[in-house]
Order: structure tokens, then C-alpha cells, then sequence
């Protein structure tokens, strides 16, 4: 009979194993060099191990997960919102992506010149740069928006990519329950929904509601997330909804674009369960 050596990924893929994962691919060639490195670090007798965990052929012990996040805690932000890692300027990973500019590359981005970094994972897949309104931050974001320095400083939310995105993003901690209805469009608290911005020589045109329902409204009285239903686009007029079905708290309005400052429309949400 045949046989071959060959090695077939494990069943069953553990929480802490794919937590593992996701952080490795995030932090190898910024936090660390090479599983040579990483291995000695947590214990494992050959740099084999890592590279067997991370295919997928074997799961890491939550002992050494926490080790390593232990380890390179200043590159790792753990919050209630976390979805890949967050970056705080100036201090852990934020430093060491400034320290290593030449692993990034830039999207060639239209508009005013903005640029969203992106981290080739070397998999086929990228890493992709978000800056990130927080609840608290957003008064601060609606003073500072205008500002380069301001956006910079801000903490940034990660996604996983196949490619470069055009265009200028945001990621936004959600706040209250306005849009959730049980369904799977629902967009709940503690989500962080990231948005593309419409630019606003495009707001004459009628918006791709069908194809994007939801949106990131940033307007004078404060930074909103709603549905549009209706974009008049003669009187420069938007209908806003809520999925929330309690329509005596949660009534749909109009909204001149006069009024609005930025609109983006929601191409993720992201939730830790």
C-alpha cells in the first residue's frame, strides 16, 4: 500500500490557535524577525512549531498564547471591540510600523491626497489601515477631521484584505442600538462599522442605495450611522432610517446635504463575539 508523509491540517482549530494566527501575521517582520526568534522566545524546541500552528496543523496551548501576548504587549491593544490589532500612535506597534516604513506600501488615492497604508501579510493577502473613531472621540473628530496631525494621531482598526482599496476610510465605534434589529443587516453597539467616503462633488448624483444601504454621516449636529431610503437628489435631500423597528424612538428624518460634512458608505462591520 501507498503511503506518504504528507501532513493534513487538524480537525478542530482552537480559539487562542486562529487568535495566534491572526496577531502573528500582524506583528512577524515588525514585533519579531523569524520563528527562530519567536520559538525561543515561548518555549517550543524547534521554530517547526510555530510554522506547524500557524498552517493550521497543530493548536497552540492558551498558556503559550498568553505568553506571547505578554510578550509584545506594547504592539498588542486588547479592547472590548478588538478586531485585529490596534495601533496607538507613538507608542508599541504604531512605533515600530514608523521605524519600518519600507514594509508598507501605498495606495495611489484620489481626492486631496490622503493615503491609506496597507501591510502585504505575504500570504495574498494585505493588511489595510483604517483610522479609528472611538465613542469618546467623537467631538474631538469633528474639530480635528480637517487636520492631518489630528487623523494621524488617531488609533487605527485593521482589516484583512485582498487587495488595495481606493479611497479615504474611517472605522467607528458604534454607539446605542438605533440600528439593530435582530436581523443580519444589524449594525449593533460595539460594532466597529469602517466606511469609504463619497466625495462631495459626487453628492449630486444620486447615491448607490440598493448597492450601499448603510452610511457613516458626519453632519453639523454630530456623527451618525442610519440607512438612506431616499436621496433627493434635486432639493440635496436624505432620507434617513433606523433598523431599530420602535419608529416612536427611532423615526426616519430628512437630512439637507447642506448640512453634512463627510458620508461615507459601510463596506464592513466588525464584531467580537
Amino acid at each position: 500500500m501507498e503511503t506518504t508523509d504528507k501532513k493534513v491540517k487538524i480537525k478542530t482549530q482552537r480559539p487562542e490557535s486562529l487568535e495566534f494566527i491572526s496577531l502573528y501575521n500582524q506583528l512577524k517582520g515588525v514585533a519579531f524577525q523569524n520563528n527562530a526568534i519567536l520559538s525561543a522566545q515561548l518555549g517550543f524546541k524547534t521554530d517547526s512549531s510555530i510554522t506547524e500552528i500557524v498552517k493550521g496543523r497543530q493548536n497552540i496551548s492558551t498558556d503559550k498564547l498568553q505568553k506571547f501576548k505578554e510578550i509584545y504587549q506594547d504592539y498588542i491593544h486588547t479592547d472590548n471591540y478588538g478586531s485585529g490589532v490596534l495601533m496607538e500612535p507613538e507608542t508599541g506597534y504604531a512605533r515600530a510600523i514608523k521605524q519600518q516604513t519600507q514594509k508598507f506600501f501605498y495606495s495611489e488615492l484620489s481626492g486631496d491626497g490622503d493615503e491609506t497604508p496597507f501591510r502585504d501579510l505575504g500570504n495574498g493577502q494585505l493588511n489595510m489601515f483604517v483610522p479609528l473613531i472611538q465613542e469618546r472621540a467623537y467631538a474631538s473628530y469633528m474639530r480635528g477631521f480637517a487636520d492631518p496631525e489630528y487623523l494621524a494621531d488617531l488609533p487605527k482598526h485593521s482589516l484583512v484584505v485582498s487587495k488595495q482599496h481606493r479611497g479615504r476610510y474611517v472605522a467607528i465605534i458604534v454607539e446605542g442600538d438605533s440600528m439593530t434589529d435582530g436581523s443580519i443587516d444589524s449594525i449593533p453597539e460595539g460594532s466597529i462599522a469602517t466606511g469609504r467616503e463619497i466625495q462631495k462633488h459626487l453628492w449630486t448624483s444620486r447615491f448607490h442605495i440598493h448597492r450601499f444601504k448603510d452610511y457613516i454621516i458626519h453632519h453639523k449636529e454630530g456623527i451618525i450611522i442610519k440607512r438612506i431610503i431616499k436621496h433627493n437628489v434635486e432639493d440635496g435631500v436624505i432620507t434617513c432610517a433606523s433598523l431599530n423597528p420602535d419608529k416612536e424612538n427611532y423615526p426616519d428624518f430628512n437630512l439637507n446635504l447642506d448640512d453634512c460634512v463627510e458620508i461615507f458608505n459601510i463596506v464592513n462591520v466588525s464584531l467580537n463575539r
